[in-house]
Order: C-alpha cells, then structure tokens, then sequence
C-alpha cells in the first residue's frame, strides 16, 4: 500500500508542473464592445499588472493609426470628443474567467479633426488591421496611446493584453515528490521484510525470538516512517504559500512543459540526497531584494517639460519648410500654417516692399538646426510657449525663434523671431529646465525692471543716445550703427531736417522668464522717420518704394512720414545682479518699412 500510495504522490506532483500547472502567460481581452468612438484612448492602467512591459494587440479592420503622448496631452485633445478609455485590467474574475481589459465609453462630439499630425505626439505609428507591440514609454511620467483613424471613422477598440504568470507553481510539489520518495522506500523496505520472513524456518522465525513487550519489528518499521513522515506533511501543509522570488525561466515566454517535468524529477532527486532537513517549503516568504514592499516608492509628483528635444526639432523642420515655402513665392498666405502675429507681419512687409523694390534683401532664413539653446514653458496649460536659437548655414547671425501653441488641437507657430545683433549672448537652456513662464508687459517680479519697460526704454534709445535710458542698457555695436546711421542722415541731408520717434506696442510683447531667471523679451516698435523741408517752399524727395506705398507721388512740400516695423529681441537680468550684470542688453533686430504718408 504504502508504495502505492508513494508511486501516486509522485505522479500527483509531475502532475501539479506540467498537466495541472498554472499557464505561464496571461491574456486579457476586451469584453462586451463599447460604443463606437472616433477615438480610443489607452492608458498605462494596461501595464500595471505585471513588473516587466506587457504585450498588446490592438486589432481593427483597415488602417489606423495609434499616437503616444502624455497623458495631459492626450486627455486635452480629445476634449469633448466621444472616445473609449481603456484604463486597466481586472484580474480578479471567477474562476474559469480569463482577466478582461475594463474600457469606459464617454459621450461626447461624433467626428474630429485628424488627429495624426498634431505637435503633442513624440511618436506615431501607422498599422493595418493589426498592431502588435510591447508597452514602452520614453521616460517617467504618466503616457497614453490615442487610437483613430481619420477622426470621423470609429476607432478601433478590439484589444488584448498579454503578460508572464508571476504566480508561483502548487506549493504541494515538493512535499509530494519527499512524501512520494519516502513512501516508495518504506513500501520497498517492507516488500524486502516480507520477503526475508518467506525465507525463515517454519514460515515464523521472525515472531519465535521477538521478546515480551516489545513490538514486532514490522511495526518498528512501519511507525519510525510513518512518523517522520506525517511530521514532515504537517509543517509543508502550515507553512505559509507565497509567490516565487524569481521570474521563471524563459524560452520565447515562459518554461516549456518538458522543463517543468525535468525540474519535477531534480526536486525529487535533490530530496533524496539531502534529506528532510535540507527541504525548504515551496511556501517559503521571498528575500527582501524580490518582495514587492522592498521596491521603491514611486517619486512624488514632478514637473515633465511640455515639449521633448525629439518634439521640438520637428516642429521647428516643420516651421522651417512653411516659412522656406513663403520665402520662395513671396506669398504671406503660404506662411499662416506655421507662422502668425509679428513674425508673419514682418515676412509679409518684406514680401511686398521687395515686388516693388528688389533691392531690398529678403528676411533671414528660419533655420531648423542646429538648436543652439531651447527653452520651454514649465505649466502644461495652454497656450504654451517655446523658445529655441538655431543657426543654419543661411543665417548671417544665429536667430531667436518664438513658438506658441493656441490650444491643443493647433500647431505651433513662430510668431516672433530676430536675427540675434553681432556679439549678444544668451545664457544657454534646455526643455528639461524647468522655471519657464510666460511673462507679460508689467511682470517686474524677479527682474531688474518689467519687461515692457525695458522695450519702451530701449524705444528711447534707439531714437535718442542721450536719453536717461543709456544708463541702463549695455553698449552694443548694432546700437552704435543704428545711431550712426541716423546722425548720418541729418549731416549729409542738405534741403531735409530728420527727426526720429519710437513707440513700443506693449501688446506685441512676448517675453519668457527663463531658468536661471533672467528673461528674453521680443516686443515690436512703431519706428517713425521724419523728413521736413528746412526752408519754405522747400522740397522733399522720396524714392520709388515710399511713392509706391504712399499711393503716387514722389515730391512732397510739407514733408514725410515713413514709420518702420522694428523687432527688438532684449535680454532683462534677473533681480539682484549689479554693476554692468544688471544692464539690459540688445540681442536682436530686425526692420521692414511699413507705411508712408506724406504731412499736410
């Protein structure tokens, strides 16, 4: 009996590592079919059944295309679009029931814009009826995958998700193989007493010589086994089931059948040889290293840039081909995807005065490499504002760029930019400095003055180098010229008497607070240039660009207004610096001569 019942326990624990073990991969798969959606949103909810990235197939009849992006990100494009969030799985079913992937259905707009080509994206990926991938975000932070198709088709939603079983195999195994191995000794040992006792006189030599009171030696036999054995059942059966410390063994997922069956036969060759006091229960608790309480806390909550260096270098290729395009046609309208406010207000004067005049030089190329410094708004809201110094083979001077993002379903845009002044410098920057805000006009917090003080005061000076403004911004060559050059005018205009104005358009500003926090100011200027007959009945002359603009006429008697579009680019010292660190500096300008109009 007792090698029966031995021979069974074995085959009871082959059994439990390979017929009845539990399956080495586990599936979730998407139940009842939500309502459809133009979009399908999933989030990292997905990953968070297993330690290592989990696999998923995402399966929809014809193409789709499925875009990666933060979490924020994701969640404000959609908006109040209808979508189907996919935010986990649930593995706490009936027994029986395969984990199921938990979707939410939200009601909301029928059809989208196209989502594909948005800026918030780091990555896009286009699939046809079938996408399998591995779950793989770039860095820390919360990520999300938008799914859909063209924004009026619904987006597919028939998904599963894979992942290794981490749960441990029957904890019974190896008391079954030390039980099974015992109770196969004690059955051969018994089977061989029996057979000696067959071979004694009388069929009883055993039983004659046994003395009173002391138990036959079958029954010896029988309870110093049976006892050690049942001891051994017992604390097995008390100890404690837990997960193995170690992932198992893989060979594409997981181990195969025939190596749990081979490991089964180790155990219990290992049993034999060291003996119970060797055994550790399969139920035993995992090192502190492997338990999950010994992993780190997740960090606290942290400020992620809204723009990535991969983010940046293509919208700025984007805006470099829109504002390339512009430039060859001369055509402003080729521009407005990818440029807006001054900087398409100033591509567009330049645009027309060069029809009339050819002469005039076409504006700096907006170059998209290479990226000298960048800089990006810390607060994920919108609008949200960059900034980047690129150099390409076409700039006489590197150029500061000013991007801005309306909202998430727009683009970024360049909308303001300069060539920067022969020898300015910028303290250098990149988009994982955090401490970028958008600062306004009268945003003096922080700086040696308000930005827009700085821009009127350089307005001044610009005009007039001996305005109480020299004393606070820093000697620049530009400067000098600009001052040179009007001086020049006066002197050698021998019938004209030049006069010379600047007002700043405070609602031009943009400025940005960067991380060292000194700021970068780009303002626009009304740059206004008198020319006035010096005797009665005197005259004055304009050339074939200002007659053109002005409507007709090149000869006026009473005089003439030319007022300029100028750019200034400042950089405003942080509060706190002194001496010469506290100056304001000029770092870029740029002109284009915008009306003409001759005085009554």
């Amino acid at each position: 009996m007792a090698l029966l019942l031995g021979i069974a326990a074995l085959l009871g624990a082959s059994g439990l590592q390979t017929i009845w073990a539990p399956p080495e991969t586990m599936t979730a798969a998407v139940g009842q079919a939500p309502a459809e959606a133009p979009l399908t949103v999933i989030t990292s909810g997905i990953d968070e059944v297993d330690e290592e990235p989990v696999e998923f197939t995402l399966s929809g009849e014809g193409s789709f295309n499925v875009m990666l992006g933060r979490e924020r990100d994701v969640q404000a494009w959609v908006g109040d679009a209808a979508h189907n969030t996919v935010t986990g799985i649930t593995t706490d079913v009936p027994s029986g029931e395969a984990p199921r992937i938990e979707v939410q259905h939200t009601d909301g707009e029928a059809t989208v814009p196209n989502p594909k080509g948005s800026d918030l994206w780091l990555e896009v990926q286009e699939a046809q009826d079938r996408l399998e991938e591995r779950w793989s975000v770039p860095s820390d932070g919360d990520w999300a995958l938008l799914v859909a198709r063209d924004g009026t088709d619904p987006a597919p939603t028939e998904m599963t998700v894979t992942w290794t079983n981490r749960v441990g195999d029957s904890p019974w195994i190896v008391p079954l193989y030390v039980i099974g191995v015992l109770l196969v000794l004690i059955g051969l040992a018994l089977l061989a007493w029996a057979l000696i006792r067959r071979r004694g006189p009388g069929g009883s030599a055993g039983t004659a010589g046994t003395p009173a009171g002391r138990p036959a030696s079958t029954g010896s036999a029988g309870s110093s086994g049976s006892g050690s054995t049942a001891g051994t059942a017992s604390s097995m059966a008390a100890a404690p089931s837990a997960p193995m410390t170690a992932a198992p063994s893989r060979t594409g997922r997981g181990v195969s059948a025939t190596r749990r069956a081979v490991r089964g036969i180790g155990a219990g060759a290992v049993a034999l040889a060291i003996g119970l006091s060797g055994v550790a229960p399969a139920g035993a608790a995992p090192s502190a290293a492997a338990s999950p309480s010994a992993a780190a806390a997740p960090a606290g909550d942290q400020e992620y840039p809204v723009l990535t260096d991969v983010q940046l270098e293509r919208i700025l290729r984007k805006v470099a081909q829109t504002a390339r395009a512009g430039d060859l046609a001369q055509n402003a309208t080729k521009l407005k995807p990818r440029v807006a406010d001054q900087a398409l207000e100033m591509r567009s004067l330049n645009y027309r005065n060069r029809k009339i005049d050819d002469s005039i030089p076409a504006p700096e190329p907006v170059a998209a490499s290479p990226v000298l410094s960048a800089a990006a708004v810390s607060d994920p809201s919108f609008p949200r504002t960059a900034m980047a110094v690129t150099e390409g083979e076409g700039n006489s001077t590197p150029q500061i760029l000013m991007l801005r993002q309306e909202s998430p379903r727009s683009q970024y845009r360049l909308v303001a930019n300069a060539p920067m002044t022969p020898g300015a410098q910028l303290p250098g920057g990149s988009l994982d400095q955090t401490g970028v805000e958008v600062l306004g006009s009268a945003d003096a917090e922080g700086l040696v003055m308000a930005p827009g003080h700085a821009v009127a005061g350089a307005a001044r000076y610009l005009s007039d180098p001996e305005d109480d403004f020299s004393g606070r911004i820093e000697a620049n060559p530009y400067v000098d010229a600009v001052h040179e050059y009007q001086e020049s005018l006066v002197q050698d205009a021998g019938d004209a008497r030049f006069t010379f104005e600047r007002e700043s358009v405070p609602e031009s500003l943009v400025g940005l607070r960067l991380a060292d926090g000194s700021a970068i100011v780009i303002g626009n200027l009304y740059a206004r240039t008198f020319a006035r007959p010096k005797e009665p009945g005197g005259s004055v002359i304009v050339d074939e660009l200002a007659a053109e603009l002005r409507g007709g006429g090149r000869v006026t008697h009473k005089g003439v207004r030319m007022t300029y579009r100028e750019v200034l680019a400042l950089h405003v010292p942080a509060a706190g610096a002194s001496g010469d660190e506290s100056r304001i500096s000029l770092v870029g300008m740029a002109d284009e001569l915008r009306t003409v109009k001759f005085l009554n």
